[in-house]
């Protein structure tokens, strides 16, 4: 595979404008169903209880619970499958808490109020946003600001995407998404730099080549790399989708949108971005330099 992807001269650059309206697409569809559908809060965001019981001879399946919770007016907003015999039922409002456990065979409780959950949804968004600025910097301090726009905006993108599966799938966001995110960003903002600093190294090295030319040499260069390392990455997290069980599918699943979207975004979002501020403002800079 190496010794393929090694012999190839794809270019890259003539694909970019079509990649760039594949993007925006699923970015549009994205937010069309962020405000048609809306993200599925987990107790973590919007509190409650979560109740998580084992199926038995009385309650052999999720269709019992519910006919059970319906015939005796237990408030829920809503009851799903946890894995092959376990159901979660996760409660808005006050409840019957002695009835319920009576009932059914309770393994996992959890309560989070109000305050809690505004709590840990300002702090998740701290904690993306602090992410992203000191991100930016790095990549100011390491190459330069156009390098870094192009690098943030792939970023975004990545989380964008993630979103928009995650909404159309009907996961639900708990703070486990949260580490998701923050996983997605690091692992495309280092397929970013494997990117860029090769770009670097050979507009250096090359000087009088034209900065496509140089941008289609260097992305030819890393491909078997970064190929390589995505898929033995998405390996592990499919592994992860598919054995971890059921508190894990939302994270992995994220996971595996993320590594496709960050080993894509880092050759069709970044580099372009970038390339188009270099190739706008570089000259110029160096000629007030001058």
């Amino acid at each position: 595979m190496i010794k393929f992807f090694n012999n190839r001269q794809f270019n890259f650059t003539s694909k970019f404008k079509i990649a760039n309206y594949i993007s925006l697409g699923f970015i549009i569809i994205g937010i069309l169903f962020f405000f048609i559908k809306g993200p599925e809060l987990g107790v973590d965001f919007k509190g409650g209880t979560e109740l998580i019981v084992k199926l038995d001879s009385k309650f052999p399946n999720k269709n019992k619970i519910i006919t059970y919770l319906n015939q005796n007016d237990i408030n829920y907003s809503n009851v799903k499958s946890y894995g092959h015999d376990k159901v979660r039922i996760l409660f808005d409002l006050d409840f019957n808490e002695k009835l319920i456990k009576s009932k059914f065979n309770v393994i996992s409780y959890n309560k989070i109020g109000s305050t809690i959950s505004n709590e840990l949804k300002y702090d998740a968004m701290k904690a993306l946003f602090v992410a992203v600025l000191l991100i930016g910097l790095y990549i100011i301090i390491r190459f330069d600001w156009y390098t870094a726009i192009g690098g943030i905006i792939a970023l975004v993108h990545d989380i964008l995407i993630a979103i928009s599966m995650l909404i159309f799938f009907s996961y639900e966001f708990d703070i486990n998404i949260i580490a998701t995110f923050l996983i997605i960003m690091g692992y495309s903002l280092n397929d970013t730099i494997v990117v860029f600093d090769r770009i670097r190294e050979n507009i250096s090295e090359y000087s009088n080549m034209k900065l496509d030319e140089t941008i289609n040499l260097s992305l030819n260069e890393i491909l078997a790399r970064t190929l390589i390392t995505s898929l033995t990455t998405l390996f592990v997290v499919v592994s992860i989708y598919v054995f971890g069980g059921a508190s894990l599918k939302g994270l992995s699943f994220g996971l595996i949108v993320g590594i496709l979207s960050g080993t894509y975004s880092s050759i069709f979002v970044a580099t372009p971005v970038m390339m188009f501020l270099r190739d706008k403002y570089y000259v110029e800079e160096n000629e007030r330099e001058a």
